[in-house]
């Protein structure tokens, strides 16, 4: 053999190890990139953890004899205050957090759009009124099941999509939690992630049925009874027993609510009673979501868990509406274009909502935020009345003012709860 040839030989032998070793470079880089995703789903795991457990320990704290006690192994932390319609936001401890005006600005935000949707609600729903006390505007669908159905249906039909596009950027393991807890063998977690997704879907749409008939600042107010259900259901399902505080609360939203309904009841009209009965059990229903998503959420992300709801929410407008039942769908052709774009609004509103709540708590902090969005119903019934020009009796501001007072409280306690337990953490260290 020539130089020239053991030459080429040599050159070509190289150039096959050199290929060699940048594949194996290529594999070794995407094996850790891998490991990379794996070990920051385990991180916020953990975090999620560590946070349960903080909540834990602040309900313990005041009552350390009772500590011991086996029961207390079942406590969970308090039961979260969102604004309907709003997925539970990040969860991070409040002690990390700086109060900003960005933070403040963010949650106000989401106060607001959430408003605003219930207002749009009605301008789709129900008969035309006017806007501004000026121009006849709306009255797209009139109220009914399959009607609530169809819009609940359109705002999925914007939301999921979107929410499946941001849901990475917002928490990038989000794919590989979702197929973690499809995968799981204990099938708990999905269970109650898909219950809770089943529950908003149902107070969706029968607080939509009210919004149409009774207006959206009295529909609103009587879905924020929950925590009537909620307190009780928690003191039975995770011995989370109620302070007295609580149990003012509770006697305080009971007669906001009294207050509220009764000039609807008093009409004794079939579309008025409809309307304030389906707000009360869209309330029940929103208990109901918030108990299982309390389960749910022991050991997953709110990002994955809310991307499973919109899709079970999705699905099941989905299923429904596909059957062969008399269910009042009905939309005039005149007013197709209407009810499409209203739609449209009503998934970019509840995604600027669901965005905006989750940056302001990352800011501001769970408890804080909590504060500024038991403000829902103060805030729907003025802008009902200044938009949509809807009369509001002085026994119903009553209502609104002590059901408002009375989540405001709650919100209060949750976060002195979080200052306990930080003050029972710095002694005990």
């Amino acid at each position: 053999m020539s130089l020239e040839d053991k030459r080429n030989r040599l050159g070509a032998e190289g150039a096959k190890a050199e290929s060699g070793d940048l594949k194996h470079l290529q594999e070794t880089s995407v094996k850790l990139s891998y490991e990379i995703d794996q070990l920051q789903a385990q991180k916020m795991r953990l975090v999620q953890e560590i946070a349960d457990l903080q909540a834990r320990l602040a309900h313990a704290a005041p009552q350390e004899p009772q500590a011991l006690q086996p029961q207390t192994a079942r406590r969970a932390h308090p039961i979260p205050l969102e604004v309907p319609a709003a997925p539970l936001p990040f969860r991070t401890r409040l002690t990390q957090l700086p109060v900003t005006q960005f933070g403040l600005l963010f949650v106000l935000v989401s106060t607001l759009a959430l408003s605003i949707h219930n207002v749009i609600v009605r301008m789709i729903i129900g008969t035309p009124i006017e806007l501004f006390g000026i121009l006849s505007f709306g009255g797209f669908i009139r109220p009914s099941l399959g009607n609530s159905l169809l819009i609940l249906w359109m705002r999925m039909l914007v939301v999921v999509p979107m929410m499946a596009l941001v849901a990475g950027w917002l928490y990038p393991p989000v794919w590989t939690d979702i197929k973690r807890l499809l995968l799981d063998r204990d099938r708990r977690p999905l269970s109650n992630v898909i219950c809770s997704g089943g529950f908003l879907f149902l107070s969706q749409v029968l607080i939509y049925i009210a919004i149409g008939a009774i207006g959206p600042g009295v529909a609103v107010t009587i879905l924020f009874m929950y925590p009537l259900v909620t307190v009780p259901l928690a003191w039975w399902l995770f011995g989370d027993r109620p302070t007295r505080l609580r149990l003012g609360v509770m006697l305080t939203i009971l007669l906001g609510v009294i207050f509220t309904a009764f000039p609807s009841l008093k009409q004794m009209g079939a579309v008025s009673s409809t309307g304030v009965m389906a707000a009360i059990f869209a309330g029940v229903a929103f208990a109901f979501y918030l108990i299982f998503m309390q389960l749910g959420f022991k050991k997953l992300h709110p990002v994955p868990v809310s991307l499973v709801q919109f899709v079970t929410i999705f699905f099941l407008s989905s299923l429904i509406l596909s059957l062969p039942l008399q269910l009042g769908v009905f939309v005039l052709p005149e007013k197709r274009l209407g009810f499409l774009v209203g739609g449209i609004v009503l998934g970019a509103l509840t995604l600027v909502g669901y965005l905006t709540n989750n940056f302001g708590v990352r800011k501001l902090g769970a408890a804080r935020a909590s504060i500024i969005a038991s403000s829902g119903p103060v805030v729907t019934a003025l802008l009902a009345v200044l938009i949509l020009h809807f009369p509001l009796l002085g026994e119903q501001m009553i209502g609104i003012f002590l059901v408002t007072i009375g989540v405001t409280a709650l919100s209060f306690e949750r976060m002195r709860s979080i200052r306990r337990a930080k003050a029972a953490k710095s002694s005990g260290t």
